[in-house]
């Protein structure tokens, strides 16, 4: 019986162990994928850290992109009606909704799906059909998840961390309701920061200042389209909000996105926008993360504070057009700065953990 190996996470104080799975039957409606990069997402470090529980063992890896293996005979076309044969590479959504509950149905809200599966983070790999994640040489796509093609023109290391960064920005900007000419600040100079600048960018805002303590990320962020860069070393929350008050016409921006996965930067950051302006906090997902709130701030400046997490199949389809509009313009392909292979993913974790990279990819091949 073919098989194939995955990198199987036992835990925080076990890591990883190399194993062997058969390979599942695709179905009429399934799809196996080789996976041929596979990136290191934010919520990845937080489960290996040990801040985030998952079921375990566990395949973990969502950000990634790979090649058809085999097609389920009754699959003709992606999700956008593109024709698809065995070798074509793809990318997935890592969220598949159950398409019948209320969220799904009434709502249309699939992100909030309490039936949704999540590739990488919610099944355990000690059942069939095992390969639930992408730090492996495959990962099964279940009947009914999104995926498309991946354009010609775009490179894989492009499409692999987009595939939970930037579609996650997408769906943060869709939440925040940017407009033309306004003004935001962002948190955070990692991939989502990154995806963060260049979208608001080409969304037309009129500037974004970018803030973090890492001068090379500041340099940088520069080439995704940051007009101003400020490193936030040492700076007193008084001298943080100055700061942007002279940058914004003495207003504060119009919106603040925070893009660090540091709970202790949000009080300040609430403090950013101007009088009625926005906040949105995507990074710090994992349990127990808190910070204390100035209330009095949030609600005397009428601020809008915004949670958000996940995102649905637009999302991914916007953010590969949006990928192959603008691939001239930004870096994409150096978001991810060194691949490893799959029996190196201890040092690939390390590496993004000691922030050596900011993403590291795992290259199954």
């Amino acid at each position: 019986m073919p098989s194939g190996r995955a990198e199987v996470f036992l835990g925080p104080d076990n890591k990883f162990e190399m194993k062997e799975y058969p390979l599942p039957d695709v179905g009429p409606k399934g799809l196996l994928v080789r996976v041929k990069l596979a990136s290191i997402c934010g919520t990845d470090l937080h489960i290996w850290r040990g801040k985030r529980k998952a079921p375990l063992p566990i395949i973990l890896g969502h950000e990634a992109m790979g090649v058809i293996e085999t097609k389920g005979s009754s699959l003709k076309t992606d999700s956008s009606g593109q024709t698809i044969s065995n070798g074509d590479r793809i990318a997935w959504s890592y969220i598949k909704s159950c398409g019948e509950c209320y969220y799904c149905s009434i709502l249309k809200d699939t992100a909030g799906c309490p039936n949704r599966f999540v590739y990488g983070l919610f099944a355990a790999s000690d059942s069939p059909p095992h390969f639930n994640g992408a730090f492996s040489q495959y990962i099964y796509l279940r009947p009914g998840t999104t995926f498309f093609k991946i354009p010609d023109e775009l490179k894989d290391e492009a499409v692999a961390p987009a595939n939970c960064a930037l579609v996650t920005m997408v769906s943060v900007l869709e939440k925040a309701k940017l407009t033309l000419n306004e003004s935001v600040v962002v948190q955070g100079c990692g991939p989502l920061g990154l995806y963060a600048v260049a979208l608001c960018k080409e969304s037309g805002a009129s500037r974004v200042i970018a803030l973090d303590t890492s001068e090379s990320r500041l340099q940088f962020v520069k080439s995704f389209g940051a007009d101003v860069t400020l490193n936030v070393s040492g700076l007193s929350d008084r001298e943080h909000i100055e700061k942007i008050k002279e940058l914004t016409n003495g207003t504060g921006a119009d919106l603040v996105i925070e893009a660090t996965g540091v709970p202790n930067v949000i009080p300040v950051g609430l403090k950013l926008p101007r009088d009625g302006g926005r906040y949105v906090t995507i990074g710090p997902i994992y349990q127990g993360a808190s910070t204390e709130l100035d209330l009095y701030n949030l609600i005397f400046r009428r601020i809008s504070l915004i949670g958000t997490a996940r995102n649905n199949a637009t999302n991914l389809f916007d953010a590969l057009k949006f990928l192959s509009r603008t691939q001239n313009k930004y870096p994409f392909e150096k978001v991810i700065g060194e691949k490893f292979p799959l029996e190196e993913i201890e040092n690939a974790f390390i590496a993004v953990d000691s922030k050596k990279v900011m993403r590291a990819a795992v290259a199954p091949e």
